[in-house]
């Protein structure tokens, strides 16, 4: 739970300096509304269960890493709270693929930076304020794409204004993998579908276990691992930050079919919590909750365990 006091923080930031960050969206309304190829969560959704694509997903966290290199940054002024250090080359490699086209590869970035109201409370200042500082990386791909999905559409549940049947959105979503033989690409602590019934539509699920963070220092590690499997005819689902962007994207080159999931599992957690703020989840890594960034080291699974086909250090 929330502290009082931050709470109290929280609300005074969003009477003050959010209101002057609402009002300064708002005057953008006529440049936001000219980027008309960007679909929302729910069409996003339809696009890759219609396109059988893979998906390379970019989020504040990748417009940091993307912008911090233009700006010519390094690893010791890059200042972000985040489970990936400045990389200059991680850098590099997401500005080319959000500005790049690739058959079967949808890239999506934030629909709620130009429709903010699909979010509530800070959130929605959130992406206020992220089109005021980092929307123009929004507008150069938007120029370079004929569609862009929402990156958000795996943030379906927590702070969401524009999807009023939640189990109806999820049994959607889970139809992506329905049928599949899914190998999920993840972090050391991310141990998605664990204690729930996420994937359980899928034919059978395995795992490739990847540092917790700092992924990207072993990404050729990663990218050789998958295709020596060679194994084209599975559903690789990937929750590895930003280099999970990057892994996508290159996989789809090699004929894998890629999708970047990010906080999906989370966000399921949530809901079966019926949560109605960010709070941690037993035994998961949260990386927006502090106390979700401290996980049980003593955690064991046995079906877990079996479903490892490797772990890369």
């Amino acid at each position: 739970m929330i502290p009082l006091f931050s709470k109290i923080i929280v609300l005074a930031w969003r009477l003050t300096r959010g209101q002057w960050i609402h009002l300064k969206y708002q005057r953008s309304r006529k440049e936001r509304w000219q980027i008309n190829n960007l679909l929302s969560s729910e069409d996003t959704v339809s696009y890759i269960l219609s396109h059988r694509c893979s998906v390379a997903r970019f989020g504040d966290g990748e417009f940091q890493m993307i912008e911090h290199g233009l700006n010519g940054g390094t690893e010791a002024d890059f200042g972000v709270d985040s489970f990936q250090s400045f990389s200059l080359a991680l850098s590099k490699r997401l500005h080319e693929i959000l500005l790049s086209h690739q058959d079967d590869v949808l890239v999506c970035v934030p629909y709620p930076m130009i429709r903010s109201r699909s979010f509530r409370g800070y959130d929605r200042i959130f992406f206020e304020r992220e089109w005021l500082g980092r929307g123009y990386l929004v507008k150069e791909a938007a120029t370079r794409h004929q569609i862009l999905g929402d990156t958000t559409f795996t943030r379906f549940y927590m702070h969401r204004n524009d999807i009023d049947d939640f189990p109806a959105y999820i049994a959607s979503l889970k139809r992506i993998w329905d049928g599949e033989q899914v190998i999920l690409v993840e972090g050391e602590k991310s141990r998605l579908g664990v204690g729930n019934d996420l994937f359980d539509n899928a034919v059978h699920v395995k795992r490739i276990i990847c540092p917790a963070v700092n992924a990207f220092a072993a990404y050729d590690q990663i990218l050789s691992c998958i295709t020596n499997l060679g194994r084209k005819d599975c559903l690789y689902l990937l929750a590895l930050g930003h280099t999970a962007t990057v892994l996508a994207y290159d996989l789809s080159g090699k004929g894998f079919r890629a999708i970047d999931l990010g906080h999906v599992d989370i966000e399921y957690e949530w809901f079966l919590m019926n949560a109605k703020e960010k709070c941690p989840v037993p035994n998961k890594y949260v990386n927006e909750v502090a106390e979700g960034r401290f996980i049980n080291a003593q955690f064991s699974n046995q079906s877990y365990e079996s479903q490892i086909l490797t772990r890369i250090r």
